[in-house]
């Protein structure tokens, strides 16, 4: 009997460092943006970065020439309450943006300029934050 309340606290102790764990990686998991940032970041050679500024109304995106810091070309492809950031395509200059209300799409470089690429087909190694929600 004396033992009895020290191993129930024991399996409690466990069950409640179990349960936060799982909660971190849980939370991390569906808190995660995927390939997608919202931090300044680099394209597959370094030729150009690209930096999001927000307003309380939209997020714009600004390519710079990582060489001499110049600005390129900038877009606002999404609102700010809808956006999950940016990534580049790991072989090209094609930017893709996550957002909550329209999903991932691309802006397509071509001419020094970034446009609205409506049938761009997702590359498999842009990983969108809603592909990790659910996989355990």
């Amino acid at each position: 009997m004396k033992h009895t309340g020290k191993l129930i606290a024991i399996i409690l102790a466990l069950t409640i460092v179990s349960l936060a764990v799982y909660g971190c990686i849980n939370d991390t998991r569906k808190n995660s943006w995927g390939s997608f940032t919202n931090k300044k970041t680099e394209s597959y050679d370094g030729k150009y970065y690209a930096a999001q500024t927000t307003s309380e109304q939209a997020v714009k995106v600004t390519v710079y020439e990582k060489e001499t810091d110049k600005e390129v070309y900038s877009f606002t492809p999404a609102r700010s309450m809808d956006f999950w950031g940016i990534c580049w395509e790991s072989d090209s200059y094609n930017i893709w943006i996550q957002s909550g209300d329209i999903g991932v799409y691309c802006y397509k470089y071509a001419d020094n300029k970034w446009e609205l690429d409506e049938q761009a087909k997702r590359p498999a190694d842009i990983i969108s934050k809603y592909d990790l929600i659910g996989n355990d």
